[in-house]
């Protein structure tokens, strides 16, 4: 309710000085150009209108260099997220035990077990290397 009346106080007291200056004119020098007997209201009018489109270009900058910087600022807290994150999976990685994997067939000779993998491109790389490795491993 305070807005309003303030409001319309101020387009009250506007109105006024209109009709008060409503007769009177000036000379305007404007970029050389001297224009006679120009009304003052149309003065104030046009200098009212270019301080507002000047504010709304001011506002435009401002508002989108604020959102230019929030994007970067959430870009910096999201990389250093991914940064702990990082570092948490590598200090989980380096305090966990690492073990060979459980052997599924032992092997024939030398009492050693070898794994055959079946995804291997090789056929069983595994065991063709304990066969290379026992060669040269028997005396000759």
């Amino acid at each position: 309710m305070g807005r309003i009346i303030v409001t319309v106080a101020l387009v009250v007291v506007f109105a006024v000085l209109v009709a008060l200056n409503i007769g009177f004119t000036t000379s305007v020098n404007l970029f050389g150009n001297r224009l006679d007997n120009v009304p003052v209201v149309s003065v104030a009018a046009l200098s009212f209108a270019v301080g507002v489109i000047c504010s709304l270009f001011i506002y435009i900058g401002r508002s989108l260099h604020h959102r230019q910087k929030r994007g970067l600022a959430d870009r910096d807290r999201d990389l250093a997220e991914r940064e702990k994150t990082l570092a948490h999976r590598q200090a989980g990685a380096k305090r966990a035990p690492k073990s060979p994997p459980a052997p599924d067939a032992p092997r024939e000779s030398g009492g050693r077990e070898v794994v055959d993998e079946p995804d291997n491109p090789a056929g069983g790389g595994r065991k063709v290397l304990a066969k290379i490795l026992d060669f040269f491993r028997s005396p000759s």
